[in-house]
């Protein structure tokens, strides 16, 4: 069990795809223990009749975080409304197979989700469990209705990933240990594109394409 106190910055096992400290933004975790650790202090939970922690509620340990300036992301004119986004005070975490986590968001006293918007898991659950549940503890992002669709589509991001995963389960070699050595999974620029509520796009993902060079130091 985590202690209250007891928190590193960084997982040195999991990829940061070369982004800065200010955009490490923890995804999905091994446990909630490895949530208390790499992310901050669970404020409330829901715990199923099996025992299982269902849902939590975090308060990040860097709320807020130090912006690099170096960041382009940090200069456009939507700064506030991406920092919000990317680092509320407040998140939801919920296990891969929890269906109710909407439920589960709004009682955690949480901001009603507009209209048209919907709770994305922005670590793809089918994902999730063809990597054997190695990380099956997931950070919940509002998202239109359109990066909902885009982020989802077969044809983007996820639909590729879920495709390389499902080769590597059919083959002789399997799973590489590596998508499993970190606690704590950071968002790559696809996701960190789709929790800004922009479409990742499919194919070519031009919405990833076209913004990605904010994520880095100018």
């Amino acid at each position: 069990m985590v202690s209250r106190g007891e928190h590193r910055t960084i997982d040195p096992d999991a990829p940061t795809f070369g982004l800065t400290r200010c955009l490490l933004i923890p995804i999905s975790a091994v446990s909630v223990d490895a949530i208390r650790l790499y992310v901050g202090e669970v404020l409330k939970s829901r715990t199923g009749r099996n025992g299982r922690i269902n849902a939590v509620c975090v308060r990040p340990q860097d709320h807020p975080i130090r912006k690099d300036p170096r960041v382009r992301l940090w200069l456009q004119p939507d700064a506030g409304r991406y920092e919000e986004r990317l680092h509320p005070e407040r998140q939801v975490w919920v296990h891969v197979d929890y269906r109710e986590y909407r439920k589960a968001y709004l009682s955690f006293d949480m901001p009603p989700l507009p209209a048209g918007y919907f709770l994305d898991h922005v670590q793809n659950r089918e994902a999730v469990r063809l990597r054997a549940y190695s990380h099956p503890y997931l950070r919940l992002c509002p998202v239109s209705r359109l990066v909902n669709t885009s982020g989802g589509s077969n044809f983007g991001g996820e639909g590729m990933e879920k495709e390389y995963l499902r080769s590597l389960r059919k083959s002789d070699s399997g799973l590489p240990a590596s998508l499993s050595a970190s606690k704590i999974t950071y968002a790559d620029p696809m996701d960190i594109t789709k929790m800004l509520d922009l479409p990742p796009g499919t194919g070519d993902l031009s919405g990833v394409r076209d913004i990605q060079g904010l994520f880095y130091s100018g």
